[in-house]
């Protein structure tokens, strides 16, 4: 015969499961050193360039980044970014490999045979 189980044992079962842990206090990473070179060198592009749009400072401070002494990767090419395959690339790619139709046996007869 099972064990009666109370409503109040249930209860705290429950509870306990549903408590979140406790959270740990971590150490903030280090800046890296893209970071430092944007929180140094944001504010003068701003001052220089007020009227900019959108992230064209961000576009700039890129440009800046590559040939910068602080870039641990300076001088290296950038890696290449994979790119997604659409529907439209995939139908495209099969459309262009597929071989012609097939012609039909009218095709193959001369014209003056009709």
């Amino acid at each position: 015969m099972p064990k009666a189980t109370s409503s109040k044992t249930t209860k705290t079962a429950t509870k306990i499961a549903k408590e979140k842990p406790a959270k740990v206090d971590k150490e903030p990473r280090a800046p890296t050193p893209w970071m430092l070179f944007c929180q140094k060198n944001r504010a003068a592009w701003k001052q220089a360039n007020p009227d900019a749009k959108g992230n064209e400072w961000m576009k700039a401070l890129a440009e800046q980044w590559k040939d910068s002494p602080e870039n641990p990767n300076r001088g290296k090419e950038p890696k290449s970014k994979k790119k997604s395959r659409t529907t439209l690339d995939v139908v495209a790619k099969d459309a262009a490999s597929s071989s012609p139709p097939a012609s039909s046996p009218r095709d193959e007869l001369a014209s003056s045979d009709f």
